[in-house]
């Protein structure tokens, strides 16, 4: 039910921020079209804002865009293009594939001449080849070229690898390259980030192939990597994945391989190199060079061409640049409202006991998150066993605890007044400090009610504040609130009889 909700929230975002199609937008977050119509229909119906509708708990959004279910049993439908694709892939007969689909699926299955007859329907509408319009500034397609570059490791003495990560703008092919130790996740992703520099800006959708780095399952309508799913969020992109074994789906980035491959890789292996820094630095000369030269086909560069008509098109880059993130899913808030990351507590809005919450955690930060929306932001800490609480989070019973500590206590005096300061400072200043906590606290209590510089002006009447008691004090301050009270009645008092004599 949450990932399903999820992709709801996803939608409607999707479909108040951007121009993507409700086929686009189906697409990439595995619903139905007629699902992404009907929530656009009723979004404009009822004149609903996506600052409206983004802190809405799943339960308004399935209350607001969704019909009861009714009980009827309807068979699940296929993908005949799916089917198509797989049986193409894998070399395989319709007869040998529905024994497997009917023996997963029984007995919801659906009988072979129905699926036969789909396929079959299905297989007439498809063409021979397809003049594919980019519009600028929608698409960027990712890929990593097949070839790899050397260079010599100094601190460890090895001779290294590493991948280049290439990216093309469709519309203008105007492209991007960088070298990375790897295709691990966070290599993936922090290229990423410099790609959308490199442009200036972010489109609508990116088009990865189908590594694991950013796809759990393979294809348009498979599951993002959590960590893919969040650079993707904080750049506003929404990722469609190529299909597989279908090269063209992504046919600008696999012609950016070949152009990168020929213009600037070729130039590379002549270079002798000892760190990455120093691959990418020669890259970036060859690459501006190579954007500069003119299309085969006799157009502008690509970068003529990115100026142009593209680079305005891209939505402007986030105030903040990604910073990697792991995400921790579904953690239980304890009893303390804390939860557990990498072996230290972080407090949570006591009001989420017992609940499951989602952490983010950056190089800096750790962030937690309750139905998509962030409750708590701390800054990492790297103490095993240690605790962070934000005094926010506590209850007001925990909070006045709290802050019944000398280091609190001494904190408050500094703020208070110079005297105040003094006294709090002689009252922990003796064998056994803790008997200093009482009088402190006692002190902040007197001046909560009278006021800092009343109680400060009260103790600086006070030749030794050595000698200084707090029973004193309240005494004082008691018999000067009278004499004010007494003043005031009479001066009240004498203001009245002029008026009636008058």
């Amino acid at each position: 039910m949450a990932r399903s909700m999820t992709k709801q929230m996803e939608a409607l975002r999707l479909i108040h921020t951007t121009t993507l199609s409700d086929r686009q937008i189906a697409s990439a977050l595995s619903l139905s079209k007629t699902t992404v119509s009907r929530y656009r229909k009723i979004a404009a119906h009822k004149g609903l804002t996506w600052e409206q509708m983004r802190e809405w708990s799943p339960a308004k959004v399935d209350a607001s865009f969704n019909k009861k279910h009714n009980g009827n049993k309807i068979k699940p439908r296929v993908s005949h293009a799916e089917i198509h694709d797989y049986l193409i892939a894998h070399r395989m007969t319709l007869q040998v594939w529905y024994e497997d689909y009917s023996r997963e699926h029984y007995p919801n299955h659906r009988s072979y001449s129905n699926i036969s007859a789909g396929l079959r329907a299905y297989r007439t509408t498809l063409p021979s080849f397809m003049h594919k319009v980019h519009v600028p500034g929608q698409t960027v397609e990712v890929d990593f070229t097949g070839a790899t570059i050397d260079y010599h490791d100094r601190s460890s003495k090895q001779r290294r690898k590493a991948v280049i990560f290439v990216g093309a703008l469709p519309a203008s092919s105007y492209t991007f390259a960088v070298a990375i130790e790897s295709q691990s996740g966070p290599d993936f992703f922090r290229a990423h980030a410099a790609m959308f520099d490199f442009f200036g800006g972010v489109p609508d959708v990116v088009v990865p192939d189908n590594a694991k780095c950013a796809m759990i399952t393979s294809g348009p309508d498979g599951e993002v990597q959590r960590g893919y799913a969040d650079l993707t969020r904080h750049y506003g992109i929404v990722p469609i994945a190529a299909r597989a074994y279908r090269p063209k789906d992504k046919a600008k980035v696999e012609a950016a391989v070949k152009f990168v491959d020929t213009h600037v890789l070729a130039r590379l292996r002549t270079f002798t190199f000892y760190s990455l820094d120093e691959i990418n630095e020669r890259l970036t000369v060859l690459l501006a060079e190579a954007n500069d030269r003119p299309m085969s086909n006799g157009l502008p560069s690509r970068r003529q061409r990115f100026d142009a008509f593209e680079r305005t098109k891209l939505k402007p880059l986030p105030e903040h640049r990604y910073d990697y993130a792991e995400i921790k899913p579904n953690i239980k808030v304890d009893g303390g409202y804390h939860i557990v990351v990498q072996l230290h507590r972080y407090s949570v809005p006591h009001a989420l006991v017992g609940q499951r919450v989602d952490a983010r955690v950056t190089t800096g930060h750790v962030e937690v998150f309750h139905e998509n929306r962030c409750v708590a932001k701390h800054a990492r800490s790297c103490e095993a066993g240690g605790i962070t609480t934000d005094p926010r989070h506590q209850p007001d019973a925990h909070r006045a605890q709290a802050d019944r500590t000398p280091e609190a206590l001494r904190t408050w005096a500094k703020s208070a007044g110079p005297v105040i300061a003094r006294f709090v400072e002689h009252q922990f200043k003796q064998d056994r400090p803790y008997l200093g906590l009482r009088p402190a606290d006692t002190l902040k209590t007197l001046a909560g009610k009278y006021g800092n510089a009343v109680v400060d002006k009260a103790l600086a009447s006070y030749p030794d504040l050595s000698f200084v008691t707090v029973t004193d004090l309240r005494r004082k301050l008691s018999i000067q609130a009278k004499d004010g009270a007494s003043v005031a009645t009479k001066r009240s008092s004498n203001a009245g009889g002029s008026n009636s004599y008058a």
